[in-house]
Formats: C-alpha cells, sequence, structure tokens
C-alpha cells in the first residue's frame, strides 16, 4: 500500500513540475517558446511604478515593448536581473521599452531587489494579481516581447540572458 502512494505522489509531482515551468522557489531551468504563427495581441494594463508614476501598455503603442515579470523572493528573477538591466541600458535609446512587474511581493522587498540590482526601468507591483491572471503567469520570472504592431513576438519562462533578449527584440522589430 505505501509503495502505490509513493509511485501516485512522485506522478503527481512530475506532472506538476512539468505543467507549470518556470521559476518556483529553488528552480532554475528556463524554458522558453515561440509566440504562436498567429501572435495574440498584447493585453493592456496599467500599474503605479515604485516611483509613483502611472504606466500603461497604451501608452507605448507602437513600440517595441519587453515586460518582464518578477519577484524578490525568486533565485532565477536575481539571476536575469543585471541581463535585464544591461540589456535596457544598450536599448532604451532605440524605442524599446521596459516594464518590470513584481508579483507576490510587497513594496518593500521589492523595492529592495530593485535598489540591490540597480534596475533603473520602470517597475511596478501588480498589487490584486488581475495581470498575472490576464497574463496566465504561473511561474517566475517570465518575459514577454511585444512587437512595434501590439502583438507578443516572444515569450521565455525562467531566467532570460540579454543575448537571448537583444535577439528577440531585433526579431521584433
Amino acid at each position: 500500500m505505501k509503495k502505490r502512494h509513493y509511485i501516485a505522489a512522485l506522478a503527481l509531482f512530475t506532472a506538476f513540475t512539468v505543467a507549470f515551468p518556470g521559476c518556483k522557489k529553488g528552480a532554475e531551468a528556463p524554458a522558453e517558446k515561440k509566440a504562436a504563427a498567429q501572435p495574440d495581441p498584447v493585453i493592456p494594463f496599467k500599474l503605479t511604478t515604485f516611483d509613483k508614476k502611472e504606466w500603461s501598455v497604451e501608452a507605448f503603442k507602437g513600440r517595441p515593448l519587453v515586460i518582464n515579470f518578477w519577484a524578490s523572493w525568486c533565485g532565477p528573477c536575481r539571476l536575469e536581473a543585471n541581463e535585464l538591466q544591461s540589456a535596457y541600458l544598450s536599448l532604451k535609446d532605440t524605442g524599446v521599452e521596459f516594464i518590470g512587474v513584481a508579483l507576490q511581493d510587497t513594496d518593500q522587498d521589492a523595492m529592495g531587489f530593485i535598489r540591490k540590482y540597480k534596475l533603473t526601468f520602470p517597475s511596478g507591483r501588480d498589487s490584486t494579481g488581475e495581470i498575472m491572471r490576464a497574463y496566465n503567469i504561473y511561474g517566475v520570472p517570465t518575459t514577454y516581447i511585444v512587437g512595434r504592431d501590439g502583438f507578443i513576438k516572444y515569450v521565455h519562462s525562467g531566467a532570460i540572458t540579454e543575448e537571448i533578449l537583444k535577439a528577440e527584440i531585433k526579431k521584433a522589430l
């Protein structure tokens, strides 16, 4: 009887980790996927950034956009923070916009993360979980790249590198 329970638990655990890729505390294996052949339009949202400015997807219509979902408690988010900042600095004069969206976090912890990694692109907290639900985020970090046409061109679950970001942004231009 115990052996059957062990096998069932192991099968359930395996199914769960396959079904929900991305960062869960301690997970660091990145998964990436191309957007569908017929890409989905970006889902509009608004948030207040940590520097108290109103930010919205609509304000950046016609510009490429990088949306990065992260959390201060997420190990892979720490791994990618410097990569995102470096990509932002090298691309900000090209018209590519970046927004960070902190999920399941406190303002204090999220702002501490931003200070620690010296992030200068705008970031805000999804305090209600509404944005997370709209984008079907099951793990962090998750990064969306949106083309000038307002359609999602690329989605990356797990820590992203500057190299991947630049290559996928270039395709989205």
